[in-house]
């Protein structure tokens, strides 16, 4: 067994290097997919992958909560920026599952271990087409509550004119004026009270 240890020796040296080369190239390309999003888009939208990793663990109240990591692309430390994410789930209130999150780290992927980072990297571009379906699904929701807002928007800039409409249907017609009757037509029928006597005085 002994003579065989050189030969491990020389294949880790080889894989290391491969490692090594391999870990930098992530890393360009993770830097790469930062400036792209988060300098050149702006896209302020965040997305995570499916766990690459899931651990059983137990709270300070002896609680069963399940650790799970995963990759996704948000604000971390003031900046948009790929992270690795880690959420510590514990069961609901009705035991159905690890479903209540009860903490979150988030930690940029340039400074994680190098076996989160490979781990996380060959879930890039799932996280990637998660982000343009999340993208999608906002601006979609927000051009529909922009239309929704203009509209009653409109709707309140015309309820004024509604109300002075229905304020003036309400106003009460003006008296006729009595027209005043032609000289040539003052007759008994036209104004009866006209050629009454006076009574005498006694």
């Amino acid at each position: 067994m002994g003579h065989e240890l050189p030969q491990h020796l020389d294949s880790l040296r080889g894989i290391a290097a491969q490692l090594n080369a391999a870990t930098a190239e992530a890393g360009a390309m993770v830097q790469a997919v930062d400036h792209f999003l988060g300098d050149e888009l702006c896209i302020g939208v965040s997305a995570a992958s499916r766990p690459f990793d899931s651990q059983r663990a137990t709270g300070e109240d002896d609680r069963e909560r399940v650790v799970t990591t995963h990759l996704a692309f948000g604000r971390v430390q003031g900046k948009d920026r790929i992270y690795v994410l880690k959420v510590t789930l514990e069961k609901n209130d009705w035991k159905e599952g690890f479903t209540k999150i009860v903490a979150e780290e988030r930690s940029p992927w340039a400074s994680c271990s190098r076996e989160a980072k490979l781990q996380s990297f060959a879930l890039l571009p799932e996280l990637l087409g998660n982000l343009a379906t999340r993208v999608d699904e906002v601006s979609n929701q927000t051009t529909r509550t922009v239309e929704t807002v203009r509209a009653l928007i409109d709707v309140m800039k015309q309820s004024p004119a509604r109300e002075h409409e229905l304020e003036d249907d309400r106003e009460e017609p003006e008296a006729e004026e009595s027209e005043d009757v032609p000289l040539q037509e003052l007759t008994v029928s036209a104004s009866p009270n006209l050629f009454k006597r006076p009574r005498s005085k006694l």
